[in-house]
């Protein structure tokens, strides 16, 4: 037992494989608005922001979104991530109400 070490917060087992997530050269941005498309080789997802939050009375026919973001992935990388964004959203409405769009 002396020789097993515990595993980092920053670890996890998937399938019996270690992933050690490194985010020493990870970014941080901000986004309220995404969009996703896709060929048959990649996905392709947007993510931008947009100043409608503003609360404008004033009907728009359209809206402006400055896009900062472009995440390429194959498609079987944007399963994988909307498998992982389904468990987390249930996760978050069991905790805090449904989302309501």
């Amino acid at each position: 037992m002396a020789d097993e070490q515990a595993k980092p917060a920053d670890e996890t087992t998937i399938n019996g494989n270690s992933i050690n997530w490194d985010d020493a050269k990870m970014e941080s941005v901000y986004s309220n608005i995404g969009t996703a498309t896709a060929n048959r080789e990649e996905f392709f997802l947007l993510f931008g922001t947009h100043q409608n939050w503003r609360g404008s009375t004033e009907e728009r026919k359209v809206i402006d979104v400055e896009l900062s973001k472009r995440i390429v992935m194959s498609p079987f990388a944007a399963k994988r991530l909307a498998i992982i964004l389904q468990h987390s959203l249930k996760a978050y409405e069991d905790q805090f109400g449904e989302i309501k769009l």
